[in-house]
């Protein structure tokens, strides 16, 4: 219960049976005996973009639950859930909230149908179509709120071209953000899909000759090292893995959209079977 909740929300978990969690050892913000444990913080980050800094948005996550948890201990000191419209609106909530669990299930039964070799099937016969629009980069980067910190790293970057299984160790001992920088690492991205809440960096990403030593610039009261390995231009056919959760997304539209229908069909079926559907 880490992000904002519309009031209905809250008071819904109230009448359901909500309780504050015993594993108060773990927690890392407490407002009465309600508790943030540490794993849903980490639940939260992986949702992130990989650039962020990991420090700054688990305080911003804490802070905002705090927020939220104290407005939904004050809207039960006032009895809201004791209301007539609150409790009609809550009907109408509890509704609705069935209505997406069920077709989340449906879309969590498509999503796990897709294989590998469909993908690589949907990959073969479309590739033309998959010509880049945009350049797509792969780089190095990682962060530190000091700047001498991330001159030791580039040091060590640029002597004897250090291979990616170096990269991860320096990552390792000197980013603040480890996991993330190791993720955005890993593959080619879209450029102008990186770093767009952060203009100093985008530029800096964009004006980067590919294969030029690592730079180091400041931006958000943090250091950030930034090395662009390879860049393919648009036109160029993307290689598998640069597109494969792309692909994968495609995939998941269609099979949802084909798995939603045998399911309503299915449904419809099996109500007019027993004569619960009635139109006048």
């Amino acid at each position: 219960m880490y992000k904002r909740l519309p009031l209905i929300t809250l008071i819904l978990l109230t009448i359901i049976g909500c309780s504050p969690s015993n594993s108060s050892n773990e927690f890392v913000a407490r407002v009465g005996e309600s508790y943030l444990l540490n794993s849903d913080v980490i639940a939260k980050l992986k949702y992130l973009p990989p650039n962020l800094d990991s420090t700054e948005a688990k305080s911003k996550i804490i802070n905002q639950w705090i927020s939220d948890e104290l407005l939904y201990q004050e809207a039960l000191r006032q009895d809201l859930n004791t209301r007539e419209d609150i409790q009609r609106r809550l009907n109408e909530s509890a509704r609705s909230v069935l209505i997406d669990g069920i077709i989340s299930e449906f879309n969590l039964e498509a999503d796990n149908s897709i294989t590998f070799s469909e993908i690589e099937e949907y990959y073969e016969a479309h590739s033309e179509q998959l010509l880049f629009f945009e350049p797509f980069v792969k780089i190095r980067y990682l962060t530190h709120h000091s700047r001498d910190t991330l001159m030791i790293a580039m040091q060590e970057l640029t002597e004897d071209e250090a291979s990616d299984s170096v990269f991860e160790e320096i990552v390792y001992r000197y980013s603040i953000s480890p996991e993330a920088a190791i993720k955005i690492t890993e593959n080619y991205f879209l450029e102008n899909a990186l770093f767009v809440d952060n203009p100093v960096l985008n530029t800096l990403l964009r004006n980067t000759v590919a294969g030029s030593f690592p730079q180091i610039v400041e931006a958000n009261s943090t250091y950030h090292l930034l090395q662009v390995l390879d860049r393919s231009p648009a036109g160029d056919i993307p290689e598998l893995p640069w597109i494969e959760g792309f692909i994968q997304e495609q995939l998941q539209i269609s099979q949802r959209r084909q798995n939603f229908s045998r399911n309503i069909h299915r449904l419809r079926l099996d109500a007019q079977y027993k004569d619960k559907i009635e139109i006048r």
